[in-house]
């Protein structure tokens, strides 16, 4: 009499013993690429401050995705294998999602107490990565897939995300959807008070002209960074543009500080309801990377 076929779980099946967290460091590295290409893709929607993108990133391209791929590893160990490992105790896949409420609290809790962290913003970091490399997890097993056939499908679906993206940046730049523009305000509007650098850089603009700084960063004949200070004038020059669609021209601050070196180039930044005034210090055609001082309006 033959004996009744006994089903094997996804996690026996065939002889061997599947990985609980199968495909997880995969769906890991592959948010954080497309994250990445989002972020590139709306550049466009956010004020560079006169800096662009700074093409010496992608020499540092193999040193992110080495931190991307061993930060992979450390969350499938620490987070997805004891929420599969969980919710394999239980065998129903439905409790993935109430185990990693759990562990995300109980990390959570760690962080505030130890490290002082604010548990909202805490909990959101923790969990947010872990969504998608906890439903790979659930995904592989559910449907016994091992590594090389989740590999195919991940990098299926990242490379549909990444054509998006591209094509989406390339609809934005043409469109002008959603661009970021310069606040408009009146000479006026520039009179007052700015500070920069938490406090530690001040410019005062009076409305007949005159001007004063207090320890403005610059980059002193060194090459090194270096304050100053003193008194001066400056005269308010409005954005004029050929009207085009992508011409989107800011209004300048014109400072000139006796003692200070050549930062009279003040640009427009921020919104009108928060202006912000910027000057890029550096050469755009030096190897060295440009920084932009930014002042707020008190």
């Amino acid at each position: 009499m033959a004996m009744p076929e006994v089903y094997e779980g996804p996690d026996v099946r065939g002889g061997t013993r599947r990985r609980l967290s199968t495909g997880s460091d995969l769906a890991f590295m592959a948010q954080a690429v497309v994250a990445g290409a989002v972020f590139l893709a709306t550049s466009g929607m956010r004020d560079d401050h006169g800096l662009g993108i700074d093409y010496s990133v992608f020499a540092a391209i193999p040193l992110m995705l080495l931190v991307v791929v061993l930060a992979a590893y450390l969350y499938r160990l620490l987070f997805v294998l004891p929420v599969m490992a969980l919710t394999r105790s239980l065998v129903s896949p439905w409790w993935a999602a109430p185990w990693t409420a759990v562990i995300t609290a109980g990390y959570t809790l760690w962080a505030g107490a130890v490290l002082h962290l604010p548990y909202g913003w805490t909990a959101l970091w923790i969990a947010a990565p872990g969504v998608l490399p906890v439903v790979a997890a659930a995904y592989a097993r559910h449907r016994s897939l091992g590594w090389s056939a989740m590999a195919a499908r991940i990098g299926a679906v990242t490379g549909i995300a990444l054509l998006l993206c591209a094509f989406g940046a390339f609809l934005q730049e043409r469109t002008g959807f959603a661009a970021y523009e310069p606040p408009r305000l009146e000479r006026a509007g520039y009179a007052g008070e700015w500070v920069g650098g938490g406090g530690a850089h001040g410019l005062r603009l009076g409305e007949n002209g005159e001007a004063v700084a207090e320890n403005l960063a610059q980059v002193a004949p060194t090459g090194l960074w270096d304050t100053c200070s003193g008194t001066g004038t400056w005269t308010f020059e409005p954005g004029r543009g050929s009207g085009g669609l992508f011409d989107r021209p800011r209004d300048r601050v014109m400072l000139t500080i006796e003692g200070c070196g050549p930062m009279r180039d003040w640009q427009v930044a921020g919104t009108a309801e928060r202006p912000e005034l910027f000057c890029v210090i550096g050469d755009p055609d030096d190897l060295h990377p440009r920084y932009a001082v930014t002042l707020h309006r008190v």
